[in-house]
């Protein structure tokens, strides 16, 4: 054992501490955010269907710029890009929060979004880092779920709840001394020491992923809106394009800024294309719900806000009771129990099509929430430790950039759904795509095997079955 691994260094040092504001951070703007949209386009005279560029504006940059933050992590300090990220974020809220103009508000949710993708790959990094001792690094992850939880559960509540009351404005004003809470509380703890082979800058590299990842992403948002555009088509394809030419930079340059064989790793794979289906799942839920209730329910933002509170409850909940025993018996019985029991809660959302099915969509989001803080968990954890310390970064950028795809992907595709005149229609079939991502999911997790990495044998990785 290292001295970095010593056992003074637990989960709730004030390097925890920071990892966990940090993820509240990123959960409680999101979360908070989705009910004050209709009073944000009333105050500020957005136009039909230009709403969705508060979030539009945020998702573009932090999902295209995730690799590169990652990336950049592994190269300088993850605690300085961590503290750049957090205190950037707070003064970009602050900036939201004070939007004379539609038009600036956009502008600063850019801004937002480019210091939250330094801040995300960041978090998980850290906690690849800063605990050796994988009793405490199983602690850790489980913490973030149930911190992540509560911000989840506080979010539209807080939200709804301000702006029903104090205004739109008091939802932006909420993020920015939680992110700077997050940057002292990094800066108070103690330091990794410098990197001591630092690789060449991949300029190419670089380049054609982050345009790439751009253009793909404002393709998807594009679709959202009039899918047979060809401006949507052009950005798709172009998109494409630009990211078949950096992995063929990547396979061909020395010091690649994505390696490509970090995708032979045992179990990172897996946890990639299950983090897309998580945020496809879980995160487009929250949206599609919110948009439905206010829509087609007639329910205020306040009101939203309480009905889609049982989500986060039963995440912390799950984090609190149910992860400290699965993690014993494995991430593969993890991501198998928590798959399906939110299959079985977003099934049971069928029978909240009406307002007066309001108490089967609050326990259907229960069970929908517990089951994913349980796999979310088993996926972050191993995400966090796939590739070793020191290329934890890269290893965030690139399981958190697939989030963030999957979640641009659902937030198009499941709001075209819940914009369709037939709502009853709309609502069946966004409900059926969410499911089908937790039976994804699921057999990621039946394609996989548990191994032993804890000399106590009791905290376990996950691994791709051959």
């Amino acid at each position: 054992m290292t001295a970095l691994a010593a056992p003074t260094r637990t989960a709730w040092s004030a390097r925890g501490w920071a990892i966990y504001l940090g993820w509240v951070v990123i959960t409680l703007d999101g979360s908070a955010l989705n009910l004050a949209l209709p009073r944000i386009a009333a105050d500020l005279g957005a136009q039909a269907g230009g709403i969705s560029w508060v979030v539009d504006a945020y998702t573009l940059p932090l999902a295209s710029l995730l690799l590169l933050g990652g990336s950049l992590g592994d190269r300088i300090e993850a605690e300085r890009l961590f503290r750049i990220g957090a205190i950037g974020f707070a003064v970009a809220s602050v900036a939201c929060a004070l939007s004379p103009t539609f038009t600036f508000l956009v502008a600063c949710r850019v801004a937002q979004g480019v210091f939250a993708a330094l801040l995300l790959p960041m978090v998980l990094a850290l906690v690849g880092k800063s605990f050796d001792d994988p009793t405490h690094r199983s602690t850790a992850v489980n913490l973030m779920t149930i911190f992540g939880g509560a911000g989840m559960a506080v979010g539209p509540f807080l939200g709804g709840l301000l702006t029903d009351t104090v205004g739109w404005r008091a939802v932006f004003w909420i993020t920015a001394p939680v992110a700077i809470a997050a940057a002292t509380l990094v800066g108070a703890a103690d330091r990794e020491p410098a990197t001591q082979h630092r690789r060449r800058l991949d300029l190419t590299g670089q380049l054609t992923g982050t345009a790439g990842l751009v253009a793909v992403v404002a393709g998807l948002i594009e679709a959202g809106r009039d899918p047979g555009a060809p401006l949507t088509w052009t950005l798709l394809l172009g998109g494409v394009a630009l990211l078949a030419v950096f992995v063929l930079v990547e396979y061909r340059v020395k010091d690649p800024m994505m390696p490509l064989g970090v995708f032979r790793s045992p179990g990172f794979p897996g946890a990639v294309l299950g983090g897309f289906a998580f945020q496809f799942g879980a995160y487009g839920l929250q949206f599609f719900l919110a948009l439905y209730v206010q829509a087609a329910w007639g329910a205020s933002a306040s009101t939203g806000g309480l009905l889609l509170a049982s989500f986060a409850v039963g995440t912390i909940l799950a984090g609190v009771f149910v992860n400290p025993y699965l993690l014993r018996r494995g991430t593969r019985r993890m991501i198998l129990v928590g798959s399906g029991s939110a299959a079985a809660g977003t099934l049971l959302l069928l029978g909240a099509m009406t307002a007066q099915g309001w108490w089967v969509l609050v326990i259907a989001e229960f069970i929908v929430g517990a089951g994913t803080a349980i796999y979310s968990t088993a996926l972050n954890k191993t995400a966090s430790i796939s590739l070793g310390a020191a290329s934890a970064g890269l290893a965030s950028g690139i399981y958190n950039t697939s989030r963030q795809v999957g979640q641009s992907v659902g937030i198009a595709v499941l709001g075209a759904f819940a914009a369709l005149a037939d709502a009853r229609a709309g609502f069946i079939i966004g409900i059926v795509l969410i499911t089908l991502c937790a039976i994804a999911i699921a057999v990621i997790g039946m394609r996989t095997r548990d191994h032993n990495i804890a000399s106590n044998g009791k905290v376990l990785a996950l691994e791709t079955r051959k």
